[in-house]
């Protein structure tokens, strides 16, 4: 019935909005002015300024723990107003104290924290410290709870993982999460440039967009040696990475996929994704990252390659790789990849399920192209999954072609790259409207069509957070939700916010 009643709740909000939706007309802004409201050591607290506020921009530089404490030092108030108010309700069904919800909280990142490298944890220090020294008193657990929100809101059954914490043995909530992303390169774009995308659709109207942040790192090791710069768009607080891009073009994109298969003794994927842009200068030293790394729970990343070090060079080599995960295994799959064009509907042994004596195909190859939603293309993967109608479920799964995430986000990103490359018409999945008309021409994804796609696809009652990566040029651009007014608007509404991150790092 919960269930029931929150699907309820999302299609009366998704009904309201798409009358404004169907309006929407996409735009992009410069911020109007960046200027240095806040020093702290070699980091510096910036201020963008927008049509609808200004945005948070932290640039932290040296050791992982100066980091911290330089983002502890400078943000120290709003950190504790968000961190403090934030624990595991947001994600979790049921009636907990606050001291279960903690012990929970601190049963989880006990298994998760072996695996987090010893450098983040310094930095979790120094954000305590810094703040402290501002006069601020926030706890590592402050920290961590919303590190744990992120690493177990996709998880298919939290309550047994946890074993003996039998008495802390909750429901995760009924909300559905669900992302999307897609990157595209070569003849599909102009100059050939990777452009690649990562929709955030989580649980709207919660807040968080009033301490909206970009942060640019400027990170050396424990010798003093530079490591890759890199950005990330969220939240104060929040010290993982949901999304990112490095200064070599790297691009980290994450989609939740329940299934069955799941641990929590691994490394956190946003712990993950700032290891991968910290560390990776190709493709391929990210992908090595991700099979090193002890796997969790159900996960699709999206890791993109713009090579900005060679563009202009024959050298220049601009690719994607989409990577599903469950708790045992990682299946990695590129562009045209035989995986996908073999994809079809089995059920959890792997049989062949047929419809009118046929298979049904389920898989959306494209050159110089990979996207993905919740749907797993491993047949590995796919067999013991319970998102997008798998087959991992109670009820054996149904036929996943006729499921919300495949229609909506996943095979909808596919038509747009169709259309793009054919000249064909492709209307938003959503509410039916013109996205790009029929002209019979093709035509090349630029930054404003990447943003185009990247909208369309986003769940019109659940995106809080658009980020669209030019990963050869190093801009990025970034929308967030509005919860401060009268009526939420999803982030794809909100202008994007286009900045570049050599040009941050940069800024004094």
């Amino acid at each position: 019935m919960k269930k029931l009643l929150n699907r309820i709740v999302l299609l009366s909000v998704a009904l309201l909005l798409f009358a404004a939706v169907g309006a929407f007309c996409m735009e992009i802004e410069k911020p109007g002015n960046i200027k240095v409201i806040a020093v702290s050591g070699s980091g510096r607290l910036l201020l963008a300024e927008t049509s609808y506020g200004g945005v948070n921009v932290a640039v932290l530089k040296g050791t992982h723990y100066e980091m911290g404490k330089q983002y502890g030092t400078m943000l120290a108030p709003q950190i504790a107003m968000i961190t403090k108010a934030t624990d595991l309700s947001m994600v979790m069904g049921g009636k907990h104290s606050k001291e279960d919800l903690e012990k929970l909280v601190m049963a989880v990142w006990g298994m998760m924290s072996p695996h987090v490298p010893d450098a983040f944890k310094e930095e979790l220090k120094g954000v305590v410290d810094g703040a402290r020294e501002s006069g601020v008193e926030i706890s590592e657990l402050n920290l961590i709870t919303p590190l744990v929100i992120s690493n177990i809101s996709d998880m298919n059954d939290m309550g047994s993982l946890l074993g003996k914490q039998s008495s802390l043995r909750p429901l995760l909530g009924e909300l559905a999460y669900t992302c999307s992303a897609f990157a595209a390169w070569g003849d599909r774009t102009e100059g050939g440039k990777l452009y690649s995308s990562r929709i955030l659709d989580w649980k709207p109207g919660s807040g968080t967009d009033r301490f909206k942040l970009i942060t640019v790192y400027l990170p050396v090791d424990a010798n003093g040696k530079k490591l890759n710069s890199y950005m990330t768009a969220g939240y104060i607080g929040f010290t993982g990475a949901t999304n990112g891009m490095n200064d070599k073009g790297i691009t980290v994109s994450e989609i939740g996929s329940e299934n069955k298969v799941e641990k929590l003794n691994g490394m956190p994927w946003t712990v993950m994704f700032r290891k991968i842009l910290e560390e990776s200068n190709s493709l391929d030293d990210a992908l090595k990252i991700i099979q090193s790394a002890e796997n969790t729970i159900g996960y699709n990343f999206l890791i993109g390659d713009g090579d900005a070090e060679n563009y202009g060079t024959g050298a220049w080599s601009p690719r994607a790789a989409a990577v599903e995960e469950n708790g045992k295994f990682t299946a990695i799959m590129y562009d045209d990849d035989p995986v996908e064009r073999d994809a079809i509907w089995t059920d959890s042994e792997g049989n062949i399920i047929l419809v009118n004596g046929s298979p049904t195909h389920y898989g959306t190859p494209l050159k110089q192209a990979v996207l993905r939603a919740d749907i797993a293309m491993s047949q590995d993967i796919r067999k013991t999954q319970t998102a997008a109608h798998g087959p991992g479920r109670e009820d054996g799964g149904g036929n996943p072609v006729k499921g919300g995430s495949y229609l909506d986000r996943h095979k909808s990103q596919y038509d747009a790259l169709l259309a793009l490359e054919t000249g064909r018409a492709f209307n938003n999945p959503y509410t039916g409207k013109p996205v790009f008309a029929a002209t019979g021409v093709k035509k090349l994804i630029g930054p404003e069509t990447a943003m185009e796609i990247a909208s369309a696809v986003a769940m019109p009652s659940q995106n809080v957070l658009s980020v669209v990566y030019s990963a050869t040029d190093l801009d990025f651009y970034v929308s967030w939700e509005n919860s401060t007014g009268a009526e939420w608007q999803p982030a794809f509404t909100i202008p994007y916010l286009e900045l570049n991150l050599k040009d941050l790092a940069s800024k004094e």
